[in-house]
């Protein structure tokens, strides 16, 4: 497990310090898509080719669930895309999905 930990703030330090605000050679930026998958939809962060992040699930609520619109997984993704320009984690919390989405009915906490 800790070493599993050290992978993902590995991963978000690199994330952090590649997207820095800078653009690519090809002056491509930071941006966020969605993604049609299995049962719904889901968001890409990528920095001109690169995916830094793929994400086919809601992030923070303990299951495998797709976002049901492309507009909702855009929402957070977005969430994502900001925070990782303000040089943030990329992290997304329950709460911040609860408040970003609050017409999505959520499974109970600590499932």
């Amino acid at each position: 497990m800790f070493i599993v930990k050290i992978g993902v703030l590995s991963l978000v330090a690199v994330c952090l310090s590649y997207c820095s605000g800078r653009t690519n050679a090809a002056g491509e930026k930071l941006s966020c898509r969605s993604m049609q998958v299995e049962g719904g939809y889901g968001y890409v962060v990528v920095y001109g080719a690169d995916t830094l992040i793929y994400q086919p699930y809601i992030p923070a609520i303990g299951e495998k669930t797709a976002f049901t619109s492309e507009e909702d997984a855009l929402k957070i993704g977005t969430l994502v895309c900001r925070k990782l320009a303000e040089k943030q984690p990329p992290t997304v919390s329950r709460e911040e999905i609860v408040e970003n989405l609050p017409s999505m009915r959520l499974p109970a906490a600590g499932r």
